[in-house]
């Protein structure tokens, strides 16, 4: 038996995928449109799973867009290079290699 937790699945996904990925969260009961703010990438309507779930992998072909993606992230940390969002939403991020190395966190 293998027990999976949020970051083994990232890690798990990115080694058999060979891409580059990122965990985010988020309190699944926070404003979408604030979560959009905090985190342009997601849209409500495509993403509506992921507003209800409060969380998901990003999968990414290179580092640049995982990065890119990342620094558009508003974490605990508040606003970012990318993203000048300062509101009480917050969404987490973790960053991994297609190694399985995990890299950024903005907690």
């Amino acid at each position: 038996m293998k027990i999976l937790n949020k970051t083994r699945v990232l890690t798990t996904l990115c080694v058999l995928s060979k891409k580059y990925g990122m965990y985010i969260s988020f309190d699944d009961s926070d404003n979408p449109s604030e979560v959009c703010e905090a985190a342009p990438y997601l849209d409500f309507i495509e993403h509506h799973q992921t507003f209800m779930d409060g969380y998901a992998w990003l999968l990414f072909d290179s580092e640049e867009e995982m990065l890119d993606c990342y620094e558009k992230t508003v974490g605990d940390d508040g606003p970012t290079r990318l993203n000048p969002y300062n509101g009480k939403v917050s969404v987490y991020a973790l960053t991994c290699s297609p190694k399985g190395e995990l890299a950024n966190e903005n907690a």
